[in-house]
């Protein structure tokens, strides 16, 4: 279990070190476009306000992304989230995600934002 767990972390911390790809796997939806960016921050504001998990979270891999035109735009992102070493209410710019796996926390989530 615990080789499990390392081999995880290595993995998010490889993740990490490499960054955002801009290899464009979600047709023609880049996931450093500004507004792609906007709409990550807002849902991640707002998933961090609803979670009852003391650390926020942070985006550490986006999957794909979706764009679709409505009344505006609707992004629908398939993301990885990880567990940050900031509590919530910290004002802390720079969060870097634990390595610890006994306070670590992945999860992946499906967002669904209009703009």
């Amino acid at each position: 279990m615990e080789q499990m767990w390392k081999s995880a972390f290595l993995f998010l911390t490889v993740l990490l070190a490499v960054g955002f790809s801009t290899r464009d796997p979600n047709g023609g939806v880049d996931a450093n476009d500004p507004d792609v960016q906007k709409a990550l921050q807002v849902a991640m504001e707002e998933y961090n306000k609803k979670s009852t998990d003391m650390y926020l979270f942070k985006v550490v891999k986006i999957n794909r992304i979706v764009k679709e035109m409505w009344d505006g735009y609707t992004y629908t992102m398939d993301v990885v989230i990880a567990r940050t070493v900031c509590r919530r209410g910290s004002m802390a710019q720079s969060c870097p995600v634990f390595i610890n796996p006994h306070q670590a926390k992945v999860v992946i989530i499906l967002i669904k934002k209009m703009y």
